[in-house]
């Protein structure tokens, strides 16, 4: 476990905030490998690794505004309905939970959500597929509720405002720099996880560092201990 911040911590948190992808489903690569390529197939001249720096943890509107203005490839709406039937194709049969989320989350005694930059569906099929759906039941929030994505506050301020509990005694678990940046901004804790297939690198979690994450960690019991601290 690594706290990389020196900031004073509260003792008091009313609400865990988790975002989707790489923190309760271990999809991120699964996800970069479909969208790396389509972007070629559109005339991208993107990497593997272009994809993961420059699009981990955005939604796909920021994406597609980004890859339009840098690349001249334009990722139509056809184009994007068609990727995302493939890769809820390949959720079904190769998705998994993050090791040791399920029962992180059957343990908690605090109120809890998700804030994904994913899309509705797609955050409904990755649940679906690893038998964590029902946990949630309404409690789910993406980018598309919101007018800007993450890395800007507003989907983790729009959670805790739907949640009836206050931003500043809200912890963030995320994976990427861009939600990490969003949670900060939101002037919320945030713990930055490493337990998902994607984020094994050493780079990835100085990215987290880098970010701002109050923590870095590899495992769900690590987070286990955190919020032990904090309550």
């Amino acid at each position: 476990m690594l706290n990389v911040t020196e900031e004073a911590l509260p003792k008091m948190l009313d609400l865990i905030i988790f975002d989707c992808d790489g923190v309760l489903v271990d999809s991120e690569i699964l996800s970069i490998e479909v969208l790396h390529d389509l972007i070629l197939k559109q005339g991208g001249n993107l990497t593997k690794e272009d994809v993961i720096q420059q699009f981990q943890g955005r939604s796909m509107k920021s994406a597609r505004d980004e890859l339009f203005a840098s690349q001249g490839v334009e990722l139509t709406d056809a184009s994007i309905v068609e990727m995302n039937e493939y890769l809820f194709a390949r959720f079904q049969q190769e998705l998994q939970p993050v090791l040791g989320v399920t029962a992180f989350i059957e343990s908690l005694n605090l109120p809890y959500c998700v804030a994904s930059s994913s899309h509705p569906e797609r955050i409904d099929a990755s649940l679906t597929a690893t038998n964590l759906r029902h946990y949630f039941s309404d409690k789910i929030f993406s980018s598309t509720m919101v007018v800007r994505g993450k890395p800007a506050p507003d989907l983790f301020l729009f959670a805790a405002e739907k949640m009836a509990l206050p931003a500043e005694r809200a912890l963030v678990i995320e994976d990427s720099p861009a939600g990490i940046q969003a949670a900060r901004s939101a002037g919320m804790l945030c713990i930055g996880i490493t337990a998902g297939s994607h984020a094994k690198h050493p780079d990835h979690r100085q990215r987290l560092i880098d970010a701002g994450a109050n923590w870095v960690v590899e495992s769900y019991d690590e987070v286990s201990k955190i919020i032990l601290t904090l309550s």
